[in-house]
């Protein structure tokens, strides 16, 4: 067994060269004679200039572009090149991975010693060469590219020659000639590559985890085109990456990259290569609520950690240590960690001793090891936390508020205006009593707001308690705005990736650019309150630091500003939070906003807003409670056939249950806009039973909320205030169709999804849908449009949809499956089917996901889902409200869905007059509820399984222009 690195100071000789330090600004001016101080050394083989700086004893080469030294030159002490190359190579251990020195020349025939070596921080080529020159022996060390004018920067700092003389003959170039052809890469891509690993580390620490996962997929990317597919260090990003899609619930994705890491890292030049495959890996199967698993990983991981800490440390005992061997650093890190994953397991588990038990250990190390890098303050925070969520596992309210707030004062510290910072202080309100929480639910809803991100609505419900509690309509508003940050799992994770891609370029690299600068804006604005944090603490003058903090909040504001005006349906993809104040102007005369909170284990809120006034109760009954009455009537309803009898009373008691506490505004409303969280958004509002049914069972004479008022959804408030404001289209075209896509063959499923079998056979058993070609015809007729305007079979592509002049039609619709995550294992989005491209080569040309949707240019009034589904569970519903965000950013202001299987007959004759309605000119809600009622009284179409199953997600206009038919 390797033993630990030994910690003596004089065997640290150089320091790391992937710390993040910017370089001289002379050291981006390409010149003969450098910039100020810089000496031209020539170039790599790649043709990036390096340049010379000189620093203490020694001197720095900077090549191209990168925010660190490529190389580091400074005089050593030995009798030979050759012991002062082997004396150094244990200093360098913790940082490069070296073969050992061998003799060679250099500078024209001086005695030289050069190494092999690999980073271990990603495995990037790199070398260490002593040689003799001038009266002395000095020492480079760097990446690879650099190597050649670090042997030439020697020769300039040791007098040898002057920088305008031409290079000398020097056998250490010859032998590393071949390496270098051999592994060729710019420095740029270690700079790019390091850059990306930071901002990933960075959206982790503050929990953004899908744009996490962009900066390591593209970090993972960069290394594999510089080093190899099968580069062992590959396995860095690769696991980082995996813990990212676990993070999302992308479960089986996550799996296949930790296999492939767990091959490499057995030969990365990482000694704690293992020990990170079995933490993260640990972490993941927590995710899965593996516990056993998880713990069992978690335990071999830190096993591997402690092998290179000291044992004082690992005891936490002794004094505090100013600085430590860094990769003994390194894996103390590690092993605090894996002990406070262990502890936040445990908890889960319900063994709070045990939990109490693993957070103390990771604390006391923690402390054992002040002021090296493991007391960074996210390290410190997340300690904290874990010590509360154990404290408050247990019961220990008051102790579980104290460590809460220790933890957000140091998540204040190193990662301020953070989404850990806000959900810190909720966990703290939580352990509050409702009069004392009101200023952490206030601080926390203020950092959510900026960010434009949510919570879970278990997070956010102590502090509607506490708003509510006030007793005033402030309380009540500051309620309603509150509980509109409370966001299920599956919501967070599509809209930031949604918004992710979007940023990424979408239809306008305007929009991208916009966006681009208000995350950098943002990340600006972060580093300017650490800065004066860390100066407070130290004790240090913070006039100038906060002025700077001003301006970059003036800078923030302008690119926020910037990003609305670039991309004005930016707000679907964020969690916008509108005031009461909006939404009551919004509202039309007697329309009623119904928000419902259902958080889990507890009883929510129904807030009401109505003719200007905002109304609340308390639900009447718990979530689990509400959640079993609406899988009894899904289950009378999502056949899509009468086999089954209706559940009346089921209807009935969620309705009371919902609405009961707020009876009398709901009776006075005249049209609905109900806003459902829970496990409410897997069934549409209209089919709520509004009286006592006659019997339990049965639709014969119940009283639907259909039947009184129109019913629209939207997935958040600011979607009706912004929607609203959008206006009508004026779109010159009043319908496109697509749809009865040709079945996606076997095999181009299977390539699309290698990783998921099962999710490639889903796709390919949907059968064709032969009545959706007749359903399109009759709305083409309807709506006055021609034959040209409807792509049918093969004709209807992903590509043909993005290739349509879609903007110039004031209704879309799409008559074909619809698919959601819950029902295929490999989606992360919702997805309408289309026709696969004719030759393949896989399934990509027949999903239009909400990717794609993001991409297209609307102007529409209403797009139309006839598209079947069967997603029962709330994330079904989350789905179809991500889905409706995306079309909105595009341009729709309504769209209309369908919750459960959809008979080809129900379906076509609703769309029909759906659409007949709105070209008379009925708004969208009120459009689609006429032509439910009209299903409703057909013979033997009245059960709510063949009319309930279409939602309007969107308010749609007020009122849409009549359209004559085409003659």
């Amino acid at each position: 067994m390797k033993q630990p690195p030994s910690l003596k100071p004089g065997l640290l000789l150089l320091l790391a060269l992937g710390a993040c330090e910017a370089p001289p600004p002379s050291a981006y001016v390409a010149s003969s004679a450098g910039g100020a101080g810089m000496l031209a050394l020539g170039a790599t083989a790649s043709g990036e200039e390096c340049r010379l700086s000189r620093a203490g004893d020694g001197g720095d080469v900077w090549c191209g572009e990168w925010s660190s030294p490529s190389a580091r030159i400074r005089p050593v002490t030995g009798s030979t090149p050759l012991e002062a190359a082997e004396q150094a190579r244990a200093g360098l251990s913790s940082r490069l991975e070296c073969s050992a020195p061998r003799a060679t020349t250099a500078l024209g025939g001086q005695p030289a010693a050069v190494m092999d070596c690999r980073r271990r921080a990603g495995g990037w080529p790199a070398f260490a060469m002593a040689a003799q020159s001038g009266s002395g022996i000095w020492l480079a060390e760097g990446i690879l590219p650099a190597q050649p004018s670090a042997e030439r920067a020697i020769g300039i700092l040791s007098g040898r020659i002057t920088a305008q003389a031409a290079p000398l003959p020097s056998g250490a170039i010859d032998q590393m000639a071949a390496r270098l052809a051999r592994e060729a890469f710019a420095t740029g891509d270690v700079s790019r590559y390091e850059a990306l690993m930071a901002v990933g580390r960075d959206a982790n620490q503050a929990e953004r985890f899908v744009a996490a996962e962009t900066a390591y997929r593209a970090a993972l990317s960069l290394q594999e085109r510089a080093l190899g597919a099968r580069a062992p260090d590959l396995y860095l990003p690769m696991v980082l990456l995996a813990l990212q899609l676990s993070n999302q619930g992308r479960f089986p994705e996550a799996e296949a990259l930790f296999t492939r890491a767990a091959v490499l890292a057995p030969r990365a030049a990482e000694p704690l290569a293992g020990a990170y495959v079995a933490h993260y890996r640990g972490l993941h199967e927590a995710n899965r609520g593996h516990n056993d698993q998880a713990l069992a990983l978690l335990a071999q991981g830190g096993a591997a950690y402690a092998r290179w800490v000291p044992p004082e440390l690992r005891a936490g005992a002794g004094s505090p240590q100013p600085s430590i061997d860094p990769l003994a650093n390194r894996a103390l890190i590690g092993l605090v960690e894996t002990r406070r994953n262990t502890a936040a397991v445990l908890r889960a588990a319900g063994r709070y001793a045990e939990a109490e038990t693993a957070a103390t250990d990771a604390a006391r190390m923690a402390r054992a090891a002040s002021g090296t890098a493991i007391g960074a303050d996210v390290i410190a925070a997340r300690l904290a936390r874990t010590e509360g969520a154990v404290a408050a596992g247990a019961g220990r309210s008051g102790a579980a508020a104290s460590d809460f707030g220790r933890s957000a004062n140091r998540f204040a510290r190193g990662v301020p205006r953070s989404r850990p910072l806000a959900e810190t202080l909720l966990l703290r309100a939580a352990n509050l009593s409702p009069a004392s929480a009101v200023a952490s639910c206030r601080e926390a809803s203020a950092v959510l707001r900026n960010l434009r991100e949510g919570t879970s609505a278990l997070r956010i419900a102590p502090c509607l308690d506490a708003f509510i509690a006030l007793g005033t309509p402030q309380g009540v508003a500051e309620a309603f705005e509150a509980a509109q940050l409370g966001q299920g799992g599956v919501t967070t994770t599509q809209i930031a990736t949604a918004a992710a891609r979007l940023a990424a370029g979408a239809r306008d690299p305007a929009v991208a650019e916009a966006l681009r600068r208000r995350d950098e804006a943002d990340r600006t604005l972060a580093a300017r309150y650490r800065e004066r944090d860390a100066a407070a603490v130290e004790g240090r003058d913070v006039t100038a630091l906060t002025a700077a903090i001003n301006e970059a909040e003036g800078a923030a504001a302008e690119a926020d500003a910037a990003a609305q005006s670039a991309a004005p349906g930016y707000g679907q993809l964020v969690q916008s939070v509108a005031s009461a104040e909006e939404v009551l102007a919004a509202l039309a005369p007697g329309e009623a906003m119904v928000a419902t909170t259902l958080p889990p284990d507890r009883r929510g809120w129904t807030f009401v807003l109505l003719d200007g006034t905002v109304s609340v109760g308390r639900v009447g009954a718990d979530t689990s409670e509400v959640a079993a009455l609406v899988a009894r009537v899904r289950e009378s309803t999502e056949s899509g056939t009468s086999r089954r009898p209706f559940e009346a009373g089921a209807a009935y008691a969620l309705h009371q249950a919902l609405f009961a506490s707020v009876a009398e505004p709901v009776t006075r409303a005249k049209s609905m806009v109900a806003l459902p969280e829970g496990p409410m958004l897997s069934l549409p509002y209209g089919l709520l039973v509004t009286a006592a049914p006659p019997a339990p069972q049965g639709h014969e004479n119940v009283a639907f909320l259909i039947q009184k008022m129109a019913v629209t959804h939207v997935p958040a408030a600011s979607s009706l205030v912004t929607l609203r404001r959008a206006g009508n289209s004026v779109a010159t075209r009043p319908w496109f169709g697509f749809g009865d896509p040709r079945p996606v063959p076997a095999s181009f499923a299977a390539r699309s999804f290698p990783a998921a079998p099962s999710c490639g056979q889903g796709l390919s058993s949907l059968a064709r849908l032969p009545a959706a070609s007749i359903e399109l015809q009759a709305a083409q007729q309807v709506m006055g449009a021609t034959a040209a305007e409807r792509r049918t079979g093969d004709a209807f592509t992903a590509a043909s949809v993005r290739s349509a002049r879609l903007r110039d039609y004031r209704v879309l619709h799409f008559a074909t499956h619809g698919v959601l995550p819950g029902e295929l294992s490999c989606l992360t989005e919702p997805a309408i089917i289309a026709s696969p491209a004719p030759n393949g080569p896989d399934a990509t040309q027949a999903l239009l996901t909400a990717g794609t949707i993001l991409d297209l240019d609307l102007d529409a009034d209403l797009v139309v889902l006839s598209a079947c589904n069967s997603g029962g569970g709330a994330a079904a519903g989350e789905s179809l409200s991500t889905l409706a965000r995306a079309f909105f950013f595009s341009g729709a202001r309504s769209l209309l869905v369908t919750h459960w299987y959809v008979n080809d007959v129900a379906a076509a004759r609703v769309a029909f007059f759906t659409l007949q309605n709105v070209r008379n000119g009925d708004a969208p809600a009120e459009a689609l509820r006429k032509a439910q009622l009209d299903l409703m009284t057909a013979a033997g179409l009245g059960h709510p399984a063949l009319w309930a199953p279409f939602a309007m997600i969107g308010p749609g206009p007020t009122h849409v222009a009549r359209t004559a038919r085409a003659g």
